[in-house]
């Protein structure tokens, strides 16, 4: 999450750079720009989460580069940070949808919470984007679905599999893994379902007992590595599962008792 400060005063640029808790925020980058020239400039080759601003600058001020990002960086939220304390303004930086209005010289704290807030509000949108994206490719893989050969369905749930074989010894949860190929976790769910006839989640286990039986018949691996590396930290919890699905524990299996699988 970036943040962009632009204004013409350099001295004013640098009181926010060394007054604000930047360990506190936690931007991924901050970045400044003396100019709208150069603000367009940055934010046409850059990301831009969050954009604080002064009013007046030369060559375009500050309302017409918040203009510009809401037309061209719509995503951006838009702090001002201006000398004047006007109504006007203020009503000018509503009509743009401004998130805050920060009258110079700014207190450091209040900066700190205007762009703690603006965090949380870009956090939030992407979160709604992001489920908003989910609906619409939840309604396009019910189509899929529906249709004769559903090329798309057979390659979500390849490319769920490779993840789950490169991740095997990682916690791994249908909300995560459809979250990996974009998808609803319940429409994931009906598609493993009808490949495999299984759930997901018996879908995962299964995959990790034929590797730890793999591992135990071919390997010198203790029962505890090999637990770790299927994914059970839990060492009883693994050997109970092995079991259940083996008929033996798996020291036994690795000492060549024979098992069955379910």
């Amino acid at each position: 999450m970036k943040l962009l400060i632009v204004d013409d005063e350099v001295f004013a640029v640098k009181g926010i750079l060394d007054s604000v808790n930047w360990s506190l925020l936690k931007f991924d980058e901050v970045l400044t720009a003396g100019s709208y020239s150069q603000a367009v400039n940055l934010m046409q080759q850059q990301e831009i989460a969050v954009l604080l601003c002064d009013i007046e600058m030369p060559m375009g001020s500050g309302l017409d580069l918040i203009g510009w990002a809401a037309e061209h960086s719509p995503d951006t939220l838009c702090i001002i940070l201006s000398c004047h304390d006007e109504f006007t303004l203020a009503q000018q930086a509503l009509r743009l949808h401004v998130l805050d209005y920060l009258v110079k010289p700014p207190v450091p704290e209040m900066v700190t919470g205007a762009l703690e807030r603006a965090k949380a509000v870009y956090a939030e949108n992407n979160e709604k984007k992001r489920y908003q994206d989910y609906g619409k490719l939840y309604v396009s893989g019910e189509k899929q679905e529906r249709q004769e050969e559903a090329p798309g369905k057979r390659d979500l749930v390849a490319a769920t599999e490779s993840y789950i074989k490169a991740h095997i010894d990682e916690p791994l949860t249908v909300e995560e893994l459809a979250a990996q190929v974009y998808v609803n976790p319940e429409h994931l769910s009906r598609l493993f379902k009808k490949k495999h006839h299984k759930t997901l989640i018996e879908y995962i286990t299964s995959e990790r007992m034929q590797l730890a039986a793999a591992m135990l018949r071919e390997s010198r691996m203790t029962v505890s590595a090999v637990s770790a590396k299927v994914g059970y930290p839990n060492y009883s919890y693994f050997t109970r599962i092995f079991k259940k699905y083996f008929g033996v524990t798996p020291r036994e299996y690795q000492q060549g008792e024979e098992g069955k699988t379910l």
